[in-house]
């Protein structure tokens, strides 16, 4: 795995749809090896599944919370499974030093305190950082659309294979291709439906997180700029607080712990007075409320 197949990764988290062709065109080079790069992905288990799932703007009160801290129990494999049963928690990571990263969506702010309740208590966590994701995509009430229930069918197929032709839908769904294509463009236009890979970079690549500490408040648009014109591609997400104003988290992938030491140098050297690192485990995705939303809407739909 090279930085090409990072950077192929990245862009199939984002639209895991994205044609083989465009992604070709992105890199100068040919569909098969695209091809060949996206299979050998999924055979070393970096890419585990493409898949759909009912996107942001179908919740607009949703937010993100990221948790970490250090859990005070013997097996963490087992904990880490049985944070992931919570229908809130949708990733875990286990870092150096036992720290535990831990992500989840609430329908809205009056499910944070039960959720923070549960992850204290599995967890034994004393000291449990929470932090509210500032850089959610913002999403009117008023402007929400209203699925329908093909919309909900078209979701529904593309779930465990999201690169599903526009033609097997059609069929599964019992709609033209024509109807098809134009709802599901919608659905993607409008941030209707999420479509992502389940990615697990740490299998290849060691994979670091970085919490970022600053007297001053940066501006998140100059945070995530300065970031991308100085490590490029290195930078593989990185999330900021609103109630965490002060604090940062970076995750990013090296090839050496030169690479490592440059960058925590660096970073020392402008803004920040403390970067902490930790370098990640192991880690799982897991299915959360949004995908038993989902499985409801289409019972109702089956029963009608």
């Amino acid at each position: 795995m090279d930085e090409i197949d990072l950077k192929i990764s990245m862009l199939l988290m984002a639209n895991s749809r994205t044609p083989y062709k465009q992604l070709a065109d992105v890199f100068h080079i040919s569909v098969n090896s695209i091809h060949k790069r996206v299979k050998s992905l999924v055979e070393l288990g970096i890419i585990q599944n493409f898949k759909a799932r009912l996107g942001f703007a179908n919740f607009p009160t949703i937010s993100n919370i990221v948790m970490f801290g250090t859990p005070n129990v013997k097996d963490k494999k087992h904990l880490l499974e049985k944070l992931g049963d919570n229908e809130f928690i949708y990733n875990i990571s286990r870092a150096s030093g036992n720290l535990f990263y831990i992500h989840a969506y609430i329908r809205n702010m009056n499910e944070l305190d039960t959720l923070v309740t549960f992850v204290r208590k599995t967890g034994k966590i004393s000291e449990l950082t929470v932090g509210i994701d500032r850089n959610m995509p913002s999403i009117s009430i008023i402007d929400k659309q209203k699925l329908k229930n093909l919309d909900y069918l078209i979701v529904n197929s593309l779930k465990d294979n999201s690169r599903k032709t526009i033609s097997d839908v059609a069929e599964e769904v019992g709609a033209s291709t024509k109807t098809i294509k134009r709802r599901l463009d919608n659905l993607i236009e409008n941030f209707l439906i999420e479509l992502q890979i389940d990615w697990y970079p740490d299998l290849i690549f060691t994979m670091i997180i970085l919490k970022l500490k600053s007297d001053s408040l940066i501006d998140d648009r100059d945070f995530i700029s300065s970031l991308k014109k100085t490590y490029g591609s290195k930078i593989v997400f990185s999330w900021s607080f609103s109630n965490l104003p002060h604090t940062k988290l970076i995750c990013v992938w090296t090839k050496s712990m030169k690479d490592l030491q440059d960058i925590e140098s660096s970073l020392l050297s402008e803004n920040y007075d403390s970067v902490e690192v930790t370098i990640l485990i192991e880690g799982k995705n897991f299915p959360t409320w949004r995908e038993t939303y989902l499985k409801e809407r289409i019972q109702e739909i089956n029963s009608l």
